[in-house]
């Protein structure tokens, strides 16, 4: 990542951090490095599970400011013609080594349907907790 020389040294470890918690930890396949010179950065390619289509992962420090307009400039990252993603997650790396994942989207997403099983769970959970505050 080093040798990329497109990033300080905080982003870096950033990168690092976010690399190996994504193939160490969650077991992403087919991580990939890659760098911007434009944007100053290193940033992954991943895919969660083997049969997804890869995603754009920007580790960035804590301390980094991000602008709509760099933001912008994260979602056009790595778009050729047979990958086109819609998102990309930032990684924000804290200091004691905590990272967040924030999935962007370019507009807005339809979430996923909710799983009806479990909201009449959590119904009949509610409905128990009431009954027996009263």
């Amino acid at each position: 990542m080093k040798s990329l020389d497109v990033a300080d040294p905080s982003q870096v470890y950033s990168a690092f951090l976010v690399y190996m918690d994504l193939v160490e930890v969650r077991n992403w396949h087919d991580v990939l490095i890659f760098g911007s010179s434009e944007l100053q950065l290193v940033y992954l390619l991943g895919q969660e599970k083997a049969d997804l289509t890869p995603e754009v992962i920007i580790p960035t420090p804590v301390t980094r400011s991000c602008s709509h307009g760099r933001i912008q400039q994260y979602m056009k990252l790595h778009q050729t013609g047979e990958t086109v993603s819609s998102s990309c997650l930032l990684a924000i790396v804290e200091s004691d080594s905590t990272i967040v994942y924030y999935k962007l989207t370019d507009g807005f997403v339809v979430p996923d349907p909710p799983d009806f099983a479990e909201d009449i769970d959590n119904k009949r959970w509610k409905k128990n907790k009431m009954r027996s505050l009263r």
